[in-house]
């Protein structure tokens, strides 16, 4: 009778915004120690933003494996592309090799890790998971912007835009933050919907945080009309006066 091996863990690992000096030394560390990394791949199936953020730590690149996902509105199709990966990874487990899933952002956090885990607590309810969070494109964009997001009792709100129009003036009212992701469908209407809040606010749009391309706006009336790139966000503050 052979030995049993012991099985790999597996690490699902955000790897923040898009700039390299962002990420943690946690990840840096699991990453390094990884045997296999698995990666998003790009839209044609070349690097993947992800791996594209970690290149500069100078990782052996015969360690990763960039997968093809799914970005269709068909989650059917969605799932199979998450459940073959989760099947590759799991063997790597069994082999006692140690995997990282690594993502842009932070696992938790509109990341493709949480898909993973799920199809992976399914395939192998024992495998060992380990997630190390990341910066989020919230944060790096409120500290590029130089806009706080919170003090004392502020409260935060966070809505894809395609889903939160509808009640923007609502969430303005109710809460000191709006964070406004996935805007680049419905920005035009988003512009309007903002003339219509009452009150003293600041409205940040930021596009390509930490990434080549890299913009914030103020004036956010001057891109009415544009292309705007899926990876942008919008924050809204309302000005308190100093407790």
């Amino acid at each position: 009778m052979g030995v049993k091996v012991k099985q790999g863990i597996f690490h699902a690992v955000g790897v923040g915004p898009g700039e390299p000096e962002l990420i943690t030394l946690k990840a840096a560390r699991i990453l390094a120690a990884a045997d296999a990394i698995f990666a998003p791949a790009g839209a044609q199936g070349g690097l993947g933003i992800a791996h594209a953020i970690v290149e500069p730590l100078g990782i052996d690149p015969a360690k990763f494996r960039d997968v093809v996902l799914s970005m269709s509105r068909d989650r059917e199709q969605a799932a199979k592309a998450y459940q073959a990966a989760a099947k590759e990874i799991a063997s790597e487990l069994e082999e006692g090799r140690s995997v990282a899933w690594i993502n842009e952002g932070d696992p938790l956090f509109y990341g493709t890790s949480m898909y993973l885990i799920e199809e992976l607590r399914r395939l192998a309810p024992e495998v060992a998971i380990n997630v190390i969070p990341g910066v989020t494109s919230i944060q790096a964009s409120a500290a590029r912007a130089g806009m706080e997001l919170a003090r004392w009792d502020d409260s935060v709100c966070v809505i894809p835009a395609s889903h939160g129009l509808a009640r923007l003036n609502e969430y303005a009212d109710e809460f000191s933050t709006v964070c406004l992701l996935k805007v680049s469908a419905v920005f035009d209407e988003l512009l309007d919907r903002l003339k219509s809040i009452v009150g003293p606010i600041r409205v940040v749009y930021v596009e390509r945080v930490g990434m080549a391309g890299e913009r914030v706006v103020t004036d956010l009336e001057s891109l009415r009309g544009q292309k705007i790139p899926y990876f942008s966000l919008v924050l809204i503050h309302r000005h308190k006066e100093t407790r």
